[in-house]
């Protein structure tokens, strides 16, 4: 269930944001939620990012904690230009993937 909040919002901002709800006939509400929902997500991603180039976070808790798998990582850190950063625990939670190493 969605619960009210109230966020202060500078005026030019707002006056853009109801310039561009006018124009595509859109309802603002829905648009700041919207908007608000994909911020959140954005800034999750980036700071489980930061934890996982700061050695806070292994690949495959930077899997879990953004509810992906590991090459959909790979493919997000080679996007961000980011380097992998493989650690022990990462080749030992590999064990997770179904890999066997002879």
């Amino acid at each position: 269930m969605a619960k009210p909040t109230t966020v202060r919002v500078p005026e030019e901002l707002l006056n853009e944001i109801d310039q561009l709800v006018k124009e595509n006939d859109l309802d603002r509400s829905t648009y700041l939620r919207e908007v608000l929902q994909k911020g959140f997500l954005l800034d999750k991603q980036e700071r489980a990012l930061k934890g996982y180039t700061t050695g806070k976070l292994t690949l495959m808790e930077l899997s879990r904690n953004l509810n992906c798998d590991p090459w959909e990582i790979l493919s997000l850190l080679q996007y961000k230009n980011e380097h992998l950063n493989v650690l022990l625990e990462d080749w030992l939670d590999s064990a997770d993937l179904g890999f066997a190493f002879d």
